[in-house]
This record gives C-alpha cells, sequence and structure tokens, in this order.
C-alpha cells in the first residue's frame, strides 16, 4: 500500500507548483486547444510573479499530494466569507485514477467545514467530461458558468457546487 499525504506548501515551493502547473494544465488541454493559447495562458497564469501573489494571499492554501513521499500533484483551496473554493486540483498523468482526486476533495470538504462554510465551488470546463462526471458522483452540481480566457480564446467554464454539513 502507497503511502499518500497533504502537505502544505510555502513560497519556497513555487518552481515546484510552476512545473507541476504548467505539465498537468499542458497535458489536459493541449490537444484541444492551439499552441499560441497554450503557451499566452500558460505564461501569465503560471508566471513566477502570478503564482508569488496566489501564494501570499492568505484565503488561498496550496497543499502537495504526495505518494510515498514523491510529489504527484497539488490543490490550491480559497475561503472567503459565504464559501469555500476548491480552484486547482492538478494531477501529474502517471499518478492518476488512483483515488488522489478524491483525497484532495475529501481534504477541502474538510477545511471548509472546520471554517464552518456551508459550500464548496469549483470550476470545470465544459469539455472535460471526465472531471465533470468525477465532480457529479462526489456530489456536485451545476449551478451557473463563467468565461475562462485561455489566451484569446473565450470559453466556458462550468460552476459546480456542493453543499456541506457544518454540524
Amino acid at each position: 500500500m502507497n503511502k499518500i499525504e497533504m502537505v502544505a506548501c510555502n513560497k519556497d515551493d513555487l518552481p515546484t507548483i510552476q512545473r507541476i502547473s504548467r505539465q498537468t494544465f499542458y497535458d489536459t488541454f493541449s490537444e484541444q486547444n492551439t499552441a499560441e493559447n497554450m503557451d499566452s495562458f500558460l505564461d501569465t497564469a503560471y508566471s513566477t510573479p502570478q503564482l508569488e501573489k496566489e501564494l501570499d494571499d492568505i484565503n488561498s492554501k496550496f497543499y502537495f499530494v504526495k505518494v510515498d513521499g514523491d510529489i504527484a500533484g497539488y490543490s490550491k483551496e480559497n475561503a472567503f466569507v459565504d464559501y469555500f473554493e476548491l480552484e486547482r486540483i492538478y494531477i501529474d498523468k502517471e499518478y492518476q485514477k488512483i483515488g488522489l482526486g478524491k483525497m484532495i476533495l475529501d481534504h477541502a470538504i474538510s477545511s471548509a467545514k472546520l471554517m464552518k462554510l456551508p459550500e464548496i465551488k469549483l470550476g470545470v470546463w465544459e469539455h472535460n467530461d471526465n472531471a465533470i462526471a468525477f465532480y457529479k458522483k462526489m456530489g456536485f452540481y451545476h449551478t451557473g458558468q463563467h468565461v475562462f480566457k485561455l489566451g484569446d480564446d473565450p470559453q466556458t467554464d462550468l460552476l459546480m457546487t456542493k453543499k456541506i454539513r457544518t454540524k
């Protein structure tokens, strides 16, 4: 049995977060998007200044998920006044389909419960069928949508919500 753990990240982890972000996003979405739009997005969203800003945000927390001591991916959680957001679940392709997504989601739900927040939200690309099916299986439901700019391509992210019991 593998030892799986969630470990809080800090600013020293920025290069690893940047590498995982760029690689997993590229692996997941490059086939459906132009190289120009991918490059533009990756260079902006995962630039060193952008990730420094996110790591400095007191409302955000990053966690590595480790398998037998190796970093398999990470999550980004955001706490707001009236809800909790799971902004990223990024798992390296060699570690997918072994339950890490559920573990990250369970961690986020536990964090939201500790903060006594009534729901957890996330966004998912409307064409990411595997992720949508996973979130539905985990009790999320479609509550809206918003535009996600990938380079110069306006895409649609579905907003999904799961009510959680805080008692």
